[in-house]
């Protein structure tokens, strides 16, 4: 018996879908979302929400250009991320700019405090 004229069963077979792009963008919007309370309080790493919503954004995008068909969940996980991108990105930003740069840039005593550590790392 050959199987070279046996056709191929119609159904899921070399159809691709988005579900898993959507889920990994909901998570990650997610992920930003609850982190970014606590990251916003470490001045670098505030923009660290912003990146994982991106990523969402990038996955979701990528699900729905390479599907077929389950695209529901990839379109809520680029809509979820995208609008958790800019309240983080833009939270950030308000954050990092009108509250801990004017404190840090005010702050004489912390300034000091930078010289001698550098002092000390990498000599006078």
């Amino acid at each position: 018996m050959s199987y070279e004229n046996i056709p191929e069963p119609a159904g899921e077979l070399g159809r691709r879908s988005a579900r898993f792009h959507g889920v990994l963008a909901l998570c990650l919007a997610a992920a930003a979302f609850v982190f970014s309370p606590f990251l916003l309080l470490i001045p670098l790493l505030g923009f660290l929400p912003a990146l994982m919503a991106a990523a969402g954004v990038a996955v979701a995008w990528a699900g729905l250009r390479r599907s077929d068909h389950g695209t529901g969940l990839a379109l809520t996980g680029l809509i979820v991320s995208v609008v958790v991108f800019g309240l983080t990105a833009s939270v950030a930003t308000l954050w990092n700019f009108l509250i801990v740069d004017p404190a840090v840039r005010d702050y004489e005593e912390l300034h000091e405090v930078i010289d001698y550590i550098r002092s000390l790392v990498f000599g006078s």
